[in-house]
């Protein structure tokens, strides 16, 4: 078969291939905008009848000049051959126009996660917990994607003994294969462990969540760019993620502010009349190992008073894992570190109780720091039936700042060393266990726990 019989056979297969009529249309809505899609739908109908028309008659013609060919020995046929390939590109993009009027192009993707635990802290009551996390992805088209996403939970106190949570509602721009521009509410990218690695409890390698968590923002509210580029020379990768978003807000909390004198997730108006800069940078080497570097910088203040100071978080983090038949399986390596630094100043607000127009004044300043190292290891090739389903695991955290009343007994600091014990039931469904040892500075001892969790990703 010729190239050119193959281009004509092509061009009529895509002139038979005709979608139809519009059924998706909205009965009760019917209306004007129907109209024009059924519209502008039949135009294009007739647009491709006429070129099947053309294409038919450039068919005989092309055949009577073959026929001459057979006869004479020679003739050009370049111009028709032109003339197809013009049919030829124009079918193709008629066929797509009217292929975006039809239903199915856009795409859904559910996803999420379930877990329920008992938990018993030394010092409270043990009681069992469920929580479930549906996430939400909808793809207009190649481009532009929406991420929604929610926490409802049990809660002691709340209405039915349950609370809900918005984590994530954002529109997305893919602008290149390098970018991707957005908006809207996005987990903060501000240190990697909290934010890359574990955003799902059933992903993570231990219940509890680290107290590094304490000096992190969880979300980010605001415009972001996010994307990649590779190293020069075939050196790895760099991603990065740059935002302005609404910041934290001044603790008000009495008799003193919390760790770091910062209250993330508010979303005050009043209170971000100066918006927050951060972003995260990461290098990838190889596909095993990155390091991160992440910022936040604000002018908090506490709602209801106009002053504010400058607040920095700095944070450092790394991911590595080894698989390798020598170890039997997979070795894991984690670790972060953040330091909030909030500016020397006061804030004022009004006191709420009586008597009226009183004015509470605390100081600020100074800086907290906290992190984690997180261990793990999983036989996953030891070959031996049970075994190679469960994961070790291990972490030391660490958080210091001013004695407050997030620390029990004026303590200044507080550090855990939590052991885990996971087994996989599935891909997507894991049972674990924890023990944490909580120790307080000045030799006191914390609040020791056990968990106890089941966690399926959907």
């Amino acid at each position: 078969m010729t190239h050119k019989r193959r281009i004509l056979i092509s061009v009529a297969a895509a002139l038979a291939i005709m979608p139809v009529a519009a059924a998706w249309a909205d009965p009760a809505g019917g209306g004007a905008d129907y109209q024009k899609l059924e519209q502008k739908y039949q135009l294009l109908q007739k647009q491709m009848a006429t070129m099947a028309k053309q294409m038919s008659a450039m068919q005989k013609q092309q055949a009577k000049l073959k026929a001459a060919q057979a006869k004479t020995g020679a003739t050009n046929t370049k111009a028709i051959d032109r003339e197809v390939k013009r049919l030829y590109r124009r079918v193709m993009k008629d066929s797509q126009k009217i292929s975006d009027l039809e239903p199915g192009n856009i795409q859904v993707l559910i996803a999420g996660d379930v877990n329920f635990q008992f938990q018993n802290v030394q010092g409270s009551h043990s009681t069992f917990y469920a929580d479930s996390s549906p996430m939400i992805q909808v793809r207009i088209d190649k481009n532009i994607f929406v991420n929604t996403a929610f926490d409802f939970y049990t809660q002691a106190g709340a209405a039915g003994g349950s609370a809900a949570d918005i984590g994530a509602a954002n529109i997305n721009y893919e602008l290149n294969n390098n970018m991707t521009l957005g908006g809207g509410l996005i987990t903060s990218p501000i240190g990697g462990i909290v934010g890359q690695y574990n955003p799902a409890p059933w992903n993570r390698w231990l219940v509890d969540g680290s107290l590094e968590d304490a000096l992190l923002p969880g979300n980010e509210l605001g415009v972001w760019t996010r994307g990649g580029l590779p190293a020069p020379d075939n050196m790895g990768y760099f991603t990065y993620f740059l935002f302005v978003s609404n910041g934290p807000q001044l603790s008000s909390t009495t008799p003193t502010p919390g760790y770091d004198n910062l209250a993330f997730g508010n979303w005050n108006p009043a209170a971000q009349n100066g918006k927050t800069v951060g972003g995260r940078f990461s290098y990838i080497p190889i596909p095993n190992i990155e390091v991160g570097y992440s910022f936040e910088w604000a002018r908090p203040s506490a709602d209801g008073s106009i002053n504010t100071v400058n607040s920095l978080i700095n944070a450092v983090d790394i991911n590595t894992y080894y698989v390798n038949k020598k170890i039997d399986g997979l070795f894991r390596f984690r670790g972060g570190w953040t330091w909030d630094q909030v500016g020397q100043g006061n804030t004022s607000f009004p006191n709420s109780s009586p008597p009226p127009n009183t004015i509470n004044t605390f100081g600020l300043g100074g800086m907290s720091n906290g992190g984690q190292l997180e261990v793990a290891y999983q036989p996953s090739l030891c070959g031996i039936k049970y075994i190679d389903k469960m994961m070790a695991a291990f972490r030391y955290d660490r958080i210091d700042g001013p004695a407050s009343s997030n620390f029990s007994n004026g303590a200044s600091h507080e550090q855990r060393y939590s052991i885990g014990l996971d087994y996989w039931l599935h891909s997507n469904a894991v049972l674990k266990f924890e023990y944490e040892f909580d120790n307080l500075s000045n030799n006191l001892h914390g609040d020791n726990a056990m968990f106890v969790q089941f966690a399926v990703g959907i």
